[in-house]
């Protein structure tokens, strides 16, 4: 009888070891892991199609200023280079003006080279150094954010995002994070906003939102809202602007599908 019961003791463990086997070794999925399983993933991409959507809408006594932005746009990382194409809705000071917007970033040589297009009108921006303009996802980024998703919580439901599962992942990060990730010409609305302090907002606890390819453990959307952050910031230094809106939304259609990007003859003929 004590054979059989140390028999069936055996083939139980035995079965609670395949289970284990089966649900994976590191147990349940928590924000640390998953971060680090995203940066991970992330050095393996070489390019990425995304977009990027935009709600500001501030006030004070005198004036109103809203930008509505809604951009599809193609990167590669080896080598870097982006394009960018959307539209652009701006109230300013009473002035409503909508445009069309294009945007290529390429390495000429030794130099980083932005064109960009208003409404067809063409320039081009040389630099020694590479622009932090969120057109690119750093892999090293997640990596940077892995103390801060401590205090993450991983939602009990997960989503449908691009009709593909994902989990959901929230907390907050700082605004040097989100600098890095957004880039500064982004965080001043293309310079249509003016941030009362902008070492203070690199301290700051942001609310952003991750939500996350399931199976491949990629980025599927980013949620970034700094409504009530920058409200705080504004009324901490006597400021009379009230922030109705101001969120950032990145999403991640495809990954590893984009091929080379050239910028193309006709623009540059255009500027010589």
């Amino acid at each position: 009888m004590k054979k059989r019961n140390r028999t069936a003791a055996s083939i139980f463990l035995l079965a609670l070891i395949c289970i284990s086997i089966l649900s994976g070794c590191n147990g349940k999925m928590t924000p640390r892991k998953m971060m680090i399983a995203m940066s991970k993933n992330l050095k393996k991409v070489e390019s990425f199609s995304n977009t990027v959507k935009a709600d500001i809408k501030m006030e004070d006594v005198v004036r109103v200023t809203e930008v509505s932005m809604d951009m599809t746009m193609e990167n590669t990382l080896k080598p870097k280079a982006g394009h960018a194409k959307g539209t652009a809705s701006v109230n300013f000071r009473g002035i409503k003006l909508s445009s069309d917007m294009e945007i290529y970033q390429v390495q000429e040589g030794d130099e980083y080279v932005t064109y960009s297009s208003m409404d067809g009108n063409w320039s081009r921006e040389a630099s020694k150094k590479e622009k932090t303009s969120g057109l690119s996802l750093d892999s090293g980024m997640f990596q940077k954010m892995g103390e801060a998703t401590d205090s993450f919580h991983i939602a009990e439901e997960t989503v449908e995002v691009n009709k593909k599962e994902c989990y959901q992942m929230y907390g907050e990060v700082t605004g040097a994070e989100i600098m890095g990730l957004l880039g500064s010409e982004m965080l001043h609305a293309y310079g249509l906003v003016e941030i009362p302090d902008e070492e203070a907002i690199m301290k700051l606890a942001i609310p952003i939102t991750f939500d996350i390819y399931k199976e491949e453990i990629l980025p599927a959307r980013i949620i970034v809202d700094m409504t009530d952050v920058l409200n705080n910031l504004y009324d901490d230094y006597g400021e009379t602007t009230d922030v109705n809106d101001f969120t950032v939304e990145l999403g991640f259609t495809e990954y590893n599908s984009v091929g080379e990007i050239v910028v193309p003859e006709e623009v540059k003929g255009l500027l010589n």
